[in-house]
């Protein structure tokens, strides 16, 4: 093997570099240093790189992990899923469209604009009173038929019905009542009867289909009046605390004849 020794490589010219035209080898024990700059138009490749790297990185590719500190830039596309172990910070955002679930773990501060719920239950654990305020309150009203009112409890449909044109004894149904984790709960439920020639109560009231038996502030069921509006108001009260539907006591009561004179 022939070795060349020499301080200084330069072109026969001696005004710039030599050519290399078939590279270089260097061995795993050997090094190129110094403290100028190598520049490239073609391609790079190393197994491992040390130090840092200034400037604009343009054309990265493949499957490396890249660790930084910060990172600037105009805009993102990621095929795979993004975890934040920190913060993540949205300083211009217009609209955050999730199709599933957004969970804020230490509260929302909603500052302009307010929460529109177009769909769907909004459950609360707990409200202050002292630190709320509505400004109007239209609550859902549930018509029935001649002779019954049905309203799905879990799908919001309110705690009010309204008969319209009765025909003949009201019976009040009210389904998808939780019997889970839903335990000392109190609902209170109106049906409200347009009565016509004929006055005609609510009599009879089922919770998830079970018939509840209902204990009538007068002791007996309270007779519709004729040609007016009637009210008939029932409690149904959790008395065991255990969520179970045989456990709900019904009260219930009824106050009308509003008419026009």
């Amino acid at each position: 093997m022939s070795r060349l020794r020499s301080d200084q490589l330069v072109n026969k010219n001696a005004t710039g570099a030599p050519e290399l035209t078939y590279g270089a080898t260097v061995p795993s024990t050997g090094t190129i240093s110094g403290a100028g700059s190598i520049n490239l138009t073609g391609i790079v490749t190393a197994t491992t790189f040390s130090g840092n790297l200034t400037g604009s990185a343009t054309g990265l590719s493949g499957t490396p992990n890249i660790t930084v500190g910060n990172v600037t830039g105009t805009t993102a596309t990621f095929s795979g899923n993004v975890s934040v172990g920190g913060t993540l910070t949205y300083e211009d955002v217009t609209n955050i469209d999730s199709v599933g679930l957004v969970t804020a773990r230490t509260g929302v501060r909603v500052t302009a604009g307010g929460i529109v719920v177009n769909s769907g239950v909004t459950t609360l654990t707990t409200l202050i009173p002292d630190e709320t305020r509505f400004k109007s309150v239209a609550e859902e009203i549930k018509v029935g038929t001649a002779t019954s009112v049905t309203i799905d409890f879990s799908a919001g449909e309110g705690n009010i019905g309204i008969v319209r044109s009765p025909s003949g004894p009201i019976s009040l149904h009210v389904n998808n009542i939780p019997t889970t984790n839903f335990s000392n709960k109190v609902i209170s439920l109106t049906v409200i009867i347009n009565q016509g020639s004929t006055g005609y109560a609510c009599s009879s009231i089922f919770f998830n289909g079970t018939q509840r038996t209902i204990r009538w502030a007068s002791g007996t069921v309270s007779a519709g009046n004729t040609s007016c509006i009637d009210y008939y108001n029932f409690v149904g009260i959790d008395t065991v605390g255990d969520g179970a539907i045989t456990s709900y006591t019904v009260t219930g009561s009824a106050n009308g004849n509003y008419r026009f004179y």
